[in-house]
């Protein structure tokens, strides 16, 4: 573990990270990458000491030998954990927190920024983001909201962050459930629409590897041309469906089923999910 007293790194840290599971290390990595930080601009702490080592070893960062200390070393302090450990981590970064010198970067999903202020008893400047998936190929997608308290050069940092991994939108924060059950959750239905493509192939006699590339490969074509193109995706749609071909037979065999509310159904369960997890916080807070 790093000897703080080593003239190799700095007193003081631009980025803290808690909690550095695959988010936290895309992130980590995204920002390394793209040179926005350097890896002795960055102090992280995360209970598994092993992954510390880890961390440490591949990225150069600077390990912290607890949160309070992070919080004391750090400017930015990035929420990695999982929401459910909220409450516990933020009273540890209460300790040292300092309002004139922290801001919090919140990646907790469901976790609202009141919920943050209200622990840290502070005019604290805390920034939501909800990332995805794809931000460990840095194709990921976010969505940005800001607290009562939050600093416009505090907003600025946060996009420059999480540009490093992706993309993003700034939305209010009433809208962040629907945002998770769209981006943070969006990933997984994909997947499993692509799983059942590839068993498709597969059942009607293609390699398992020939299917795979297939479907991968058409999915990501097919995601560009809707990113690119400045038609609808119904006109798209229209433009693979020619009349009484393959595609239509496919196509009447989605929606005689029902997709369509059935996607939608499923956007609603996420998206009502969320609520209770954020009703569940407020409900402990009061």
């Amino acid at each position: 573990m790093t000897n703080f007293n080593s003239e190799a790194f700095l007193d003081k840290y631009k980025l803290g990270i808690i909690g550095c599971g695959n988010m936290g290390e895309a992130i980590l990595r995204g920002v390394l990458d793209c040179n926005f930080l350097k890896p002795e601009e960055i102090i992280i702490y995360d209970r598994d000491t092993y992954r510390e080592k880890y961390l440490e070893n591949n990225y150069g960062v600077c390990i912290a030998k607890d949160i309070s200390e992070l919080v004391r070393r750090g400017e930015y302090i990035l929420l990695g954990v999982k929401p459910q450990n909220s409450r516990i981590v933020l009273e540890q970064v209460k300790i040292n927190f300092n309002n004139r010198v922290n801001s919090i970067i919140s990646i907790m999903a469901g976790v609202p920024t009141a919920y943050i202020e209200k622990i840290l008893n502070s005019n604290a400047s805390v920034i939501r983001i909800m990332p995805n998936v794809p931000a460990l190929f840095r194709k990921g997608m976010s969505a940005i909201s800001r607290g009562k308290f939050a600093k416009e050069s505090d907003l600025m940092f946060s996009e420059k962050l999480i540009k490093s991994v992706g993309d993003f939108v700034l939305i209010d924060e009433k809208y962040q459930n629907i945002a998770t059950a769209l981006n943070g959750s969006g990933p997984a239905y994909f997947f499993l629409f692509c799983k059942y493509l590839i068993e498709a192939g597969i059942k009607n006699g293609l390699d398992s590897e020939i299917s795979k590339k297939l479907v991968v490969e058409t999915m990501i074509g097919a995601g560009i041309t809707i990113k690119k193109s400045e038609e609808s995706p119904d006109d798209l749609i229209k433009k693979v469906a020619s009349p009484g071909g393959t595609t239509e037979a496919a196509l009447e065999e989605f929606l005689k089923g029902g997709i369509d509310n059935i996607i939608i159904n499923a956007v609603e369960n996420a998206k009502k999910r969320a609520c209770e997890l954020e009703k569940s916080l407020d409900e402990e807070n009061k």
